[in-house]
C-alpha cells in the first residue's frame, strides 16, 4: 500500500513539474507564433474597436496571470524602449462604465539583439586578389546563424556580387579593376529561410596594377664574367 501511495505521489510530482515547465516557457525565435523584432523597434497593434481600449500585460515567461501592465502610446503602440523578449497578453474593455474585460490573447515576442558587422580590408595586386575577411558577432545566445551578402558600392548604388554570400569574400581577377573599390558586407540573422535585422560595414580596397617590365641596359648588370688577357 505504501509503495502504491509513493508511486502515486511521484506520478503527480512529475505531472506538476512538467506543467510548471510548460507554463513558464521562455520565448525563443522558434517559439510557435512568435513575432520577431529588431532591437529598437516598437510593436504597433491594430486600432481598438470604437469605444474600446486595449489592455496589455507582460510576463517574461508564459503564464495565465500576467501582472505587469504596459502603458501604450497613442492607444495601441508598445514603445521601443519598453518592448522586450517575453509574452504580451492583450485584452480589450469597453469604455462604458461597468463593462467586463475580455479574455486575453497571448503574443510571444522575441527581440533580436544588435549585430556587430565588420571586415578586414586587404589591398592587393590585380594578379593576386586577397580575401576580405568578415566578422559578425552578437550577444544573442539563441540566434547564432547569419546570412551574408557582399556588394560593390559606387556613390549611393550598391551592387550585389553574385555568389558572394559567405562571411569572407575573395575577389576574382576578372572582377577586379585597378584603382579603389568600395566593398560593403551586409549580414543579418538567418532564422529558417528568412533574414532579419541586417547591419553593414564598408571599406575601400586598393587594387594595384602589375608593375611594368624592368629595363636593364647591356653592361649595367654587375657580377658577370669580364674579359681577361692570357
Amino acid at each position: 500500500m505504501k509503495r502504491t501511495i509513493t508511486k502515486a505521489i511521484l506520478f503527480f510530482a512529475v505531472i506538476l513539474a512538467c506543467t510548471s515547465l510548460t507554463s513558464s516557457a521562455q520565448v525563443l525565435p522558434t517559439t510557435t507564433g512568435v513575432s520577431l523584432f529588431c532591437a529598437g523597434s516598437g510593436l504597433t497593434l491594430p486600432p481598438a474597436a470604437s469605444n474600446t481600449d486595449w489592455i496589455v500585460r507582460y510576463s517574461a515567461t508564459a503564464t495565465t496571470t500576467p501582472s505587469t501592465v504596459i502603458t501604450l502610446t497613442t492607444g495601441n503602440t508598445i514603445p521601443a524602449g519598453t518592448l522586450q523578449t517575453g509574452y504580451y497578453y492583450l485584452s480589450s474593455k469597453s469604455t462604458t462604465a461597468g463593462s467586463c474585460e475580455s479574455e486575453m490573447q497571448e503574443i510571444p515576442v522575441y527581440v533580436l539583439k544588435p549585430l556587430t558587422v565588420d571586415f578586414t580590408s586587404a589591398s592587393y595586386c590585380i594578379e593576386s586578389p586577397l580575401t576580405q575577411v568578415g566578422s559578425v558577432s552578437s550577444t544573442d545566445p539563441n540566434t547564432t546563424t547569419f546570412a551574408y551578402q557582399w556588394y560593390t558600392v559606387s556613390g549611393s548604388t550598391e551592387t550585389p556580387i553574385s555568389g558572394a554570400t559567405q562571411k569572407d569574400y575573395t575577389p576574382t581577377v576578372a572582377a577586379s579593376s585597378v584603382g579603389t573599390t568600395k566593398y560593403l558586407l551586409r549580414a543579418g540573422y538567418l532564422i529558417g529561410t528568412n533574414k532579419y535585422c541586417p547591419e553593414t560595414a564598408t571599406h575601400d580596397v586598393v587594387v594595384a596594377p602589375k608593375p611594368t617590365k624592368p629595363t636593364i641596359t647591356p653592361g649595367s648588370a654587375i657580377g658577370g664574367a669580364t674579359p681577361v688577357t692570357f
